[in-house]
């Protein structure tokens, strides 16, 4: 004789969504400048931080500069920049000083993306 199978749970419970977000900050409104350096100076002295960020010289201008070289020269050079963690730019650069070329050490930057962040 067959006997009935069994009733499943139902899947409702699995299936409902259960939020573990956090609730969403309102929007402040506007505060003055002088109180957000304050309230900045007071967390970086509670947590031995510096709040201070100095200001930065204008940067240089610069400009494109394309040349050709010879296959090895291009694959030495890479293989350098890898070693010396450092882009073409800076070894071409350094080269062109050792040479006579005049080149202002500020701009002597090892890596173009940090260049801002001097």
């Amino acid at each position: 004789m067959a006997t009935k199978p069994e009733a499943l749970p139902s899947l409702d419970d699995d299936l409902t969504v259960k939020s573990s977000a956090p609730p969403r900050l309102r929007p402040r409104g506007d505060m003055a400048d002088e109180l957000v350096h304050a309230n900045s100076r007071a967390l970086g002295e509670r947590w031995g931080a510096s709040t201070h960020i100095r200001p930065q010289e204008p940067l240089t201008p610069l400009e494109s500069l394309r040349i050709d070289v010879p296959d090895y020269l291009a694959r030495e050079l890479r293989v350098r920049c890898a070693e010396q963690k450092v882009t073409n730019a800076y070894l071409v650069m350094l080269a062109l000083k050792s040479e006579g070329f005049h080149v202002e050490e500020k701009d002597l930057v090892k890596d173009r993306y940090k260049r801002g962040r001097r």
